[in-house]
């Protein structure tokens, strides 16, 4: 008993050593890098200048939480992140609560500092996003979960469970995964059914209706609009059948997660029954309940539209105390080091963005690394574990450094792509200020493309006494910067700031009037054949304001038409 005290106290101290270790080198990261806001978190951060139970495309939280800071720091980029770093450490403490109380000590520090260096956890803690506000309460309600099983959570922790599935909505309606989990365990695992078929279920489920219902009156009172775009960005239009997408949302995940963890898991599912029983493989099983279904689902929107690599990622907390589980476990295997070595040199070769020499570089590297470790560890899968952290720990703390030092490091990479929606924005809005105050204030700014609204929307912050406005494709509003429309009363000197020229014909044929006056241009590097990467606005001053009818007709009249558009670069054929 002594011992396992010991035992218990020394991970927790070990544990919460690493975790502080790495939420300090994040927040260094974080106020040194000159990297700007891209354009969903300059989104998020317009939609915290007031506070309100929606917003047009994402639940409340990230919005109040971004309120909440930049009350206090003010309007900076390194504000709007701070909470990112948190997020991720407290996930992570609550997945060694869960590991230890599932399998003991060693489990929960393998799940934790498993999820904390995870590939897409170190970008993650260095921009904060829906996933990273929603991580924490997912792992918060795991581990109260798990508490509900094991008959150790009274009143108190089955209404803790509901305010944090509640929360877990407003965070981000992937949170409904969770609720796919709880009726797995329910139908497939005997004592989770037997504690949630009870009223102290009832009142989890009505604390969690009672945390998201303001939520939900506000999109009946809005049109639903938070739920049609969360509907809208499944695409499920066109071809509904593309199985190649399967292959490149498996590669991804190998990124996400990491790719001897995901291979790993890959793994562990695939064999489950037949390599553990007993209590061991209900509790696996009650794991891969949070985990299947997540994978499942994205994976067949993957096949019928698409998915982003990003979409999956609530299926990895679960996976985090999975795969620690697997690895101690299995038995020394020798095919297994070599099979993961060689898939893992394969998955470089589909990282984008790098050149086909720097990803072949990286998986030889990998996997020979892999296969080094292979002879050190005995052939051991707890070795595989480990190997795979410390690649993570090089992947993060490149990852790291090329955002410090951006500047001087993502040119020389031929990562300028890759970074462009993050630079640039404080360059090209000094411009915009420059050349109103040579040229005269107009009534109105408009620009021609969503990303663009938010970047100046940000980095202009009110430099230009005129309303930024988004011009519009569309009858009605398809995105947020859509929602205010041009009026009679700022049509007399309008700026247009044009960054699409097949938008440019549509866009003269709304106006009485439309003469070019100039440009601005920030240069953001090359891509990888060469070509540069430049963000120029072409400048237009319009009067006499009054837009076609959008009809099929006048699609089809401006389908396939440019205005300005620059000389096609050669390296580009």
């Amino acid at each position: 008993m002594v011992n396992s005290v010991h035992d218990r106290d020394t991970a927790a101290r070990f544990t919460a050593l690493i975790l502080i270790g790495l939420l300090i080198v994040r927040l260094i990261c974080i106020l040194l890098t000159p990297l700007e806001l891209y354009a969903d978190e300059a989104q998020y951060w317009r939609w915290g200048q007031s506070l309100e139970w929606g917003y047009y495309s994402k639940p409340p939280l990230i919005a109040w939480l971004i309120h909440a800071t930049t009350s206090v720091f003010g309007d900076s980029a390194w504000a709007i992140r701070l909470p990112a770093p948190f997020l991720h450490t407290i996930a992570a403490w609550c997945l060694f609560l869960l590991g230890r109380n599932m399998a003991g000590p060693k489990v929960g520090l393998m799940a934790a500092i498993g999820y904390a260096l995870m590939p897409a956890v170190f970008l993650s803690s260095t921009v904060l996003s829906t996933d990273g506000v929603l991580m924490p309460i997912w792992a918060l309600a795991l581990w109260l979960t798990w508490r509900v099983r094991q008959g150790e959570a009274g009143w108190i922790g089955f209404v803790s469970l509901g305010l944090a599935i509640g929360a877990g909505f407003l965070a981000k309606y992937a949170m409904l995964y969770f609720v796919i989990g709880l009726a797995l365990i329910i139908v497939f695992d005997g004592p989770s059914r037997r504690h949630f078929l009870s009223l102290k279920g009832v009142a989890a489920a009505l604390t969690a209706l009672a945390v998201f219902a303001p939520h939900l009156v506000w999109n009946a009172q809005n049109d639903f609009a938070t739920v049609g775009h969360t509907v809208d960005n499944a695409n499920l239009g066109g071809d509904l059948f593309n199985p190649e997408h399967a292959f490149k949302f498996l590669a991804d995940q190998m990124g996400v997660f990491g790719p001897i963890s995901f291979l790993g898991l890959v793994a562990g599912l695939t064999f489950m029954n037949r390599t553990v029983s007993g209590e061991a493989a209900r509790k696996e099983l009650w794991l891969a309940c949070f985990i299947v279904p997540v994978l499942a689902i994205i994976l067949g929107q993957s096949i019928l539209s698409r998915a982003h690599a990003n979409w999956a990622a609530t299926a990895y907390p679960a996976a985090s105390v999975f795969i620690a589980l697997v690895f101690l476990r299995a038995k020394p295997n020798r095919p297994l080091w070599f099979w993961i070595a060689g898939l893992t040199a394969f998955g470089c070769l589909l990282i984008p963005d790098f050149t086909i020499m720097a990803r072949l570089g990286l998986g030889l590297t990998f996997a020979a690394a892999i296969t080094a470790a292979a002879f050190l560890a005995r052939f051991k899968p707890e070795g595989l574990f480990w190997t795979g952290l410390g690649i993570h720990t090089l992947i993060g703390s490149a990852t790291m450094a090329i955002m410090i030092f951006a500047n001087t490091m993502v040119g020389p990479l031929g990562l300028d792509n890759a970074f462009k929606r993050t630079r640039g924005w404080d360059a090209i809005s000094d411009q915009l200020v420059g050349f109103v105050d040579e040229n005269g204030t107009p009534s109105a700014l408009v620009v021609d493309e969503r990303e663009i609204w938010h970047g100046l929307d940000f980095y202009l912050k009110d430099r230009i006494e005129a309303p930024l406005l988004l011009w519009r494709y569309n009858e009605g509003a398809h995105s947020f910067a859509e929602q205010r429309p041009l009026t009679d009363a700022l049509d007399d000197n309008v700026l247009i700031a044009s960054y699409r020229p097949n938008r440019r014909p549509a866009i003269a044929a709304d106006f009485e009037t439309f003469a070019r006056v100039g440009e601005v241009s920030v240069d953001l590097g090359e891509r990888s054949n060469g070509c540069p990467i430049v963000r120029r606005l072409v400048l237009y001053r319009a009067s006499g304001f009054d837009p076609l009818p959008r009809t099929q007709d006048w699609v089809e009249r401006f389908d396939n038409q440019t205005m300005g558009a620059p000389e096609p670069c050669p390296a580009a054929d």
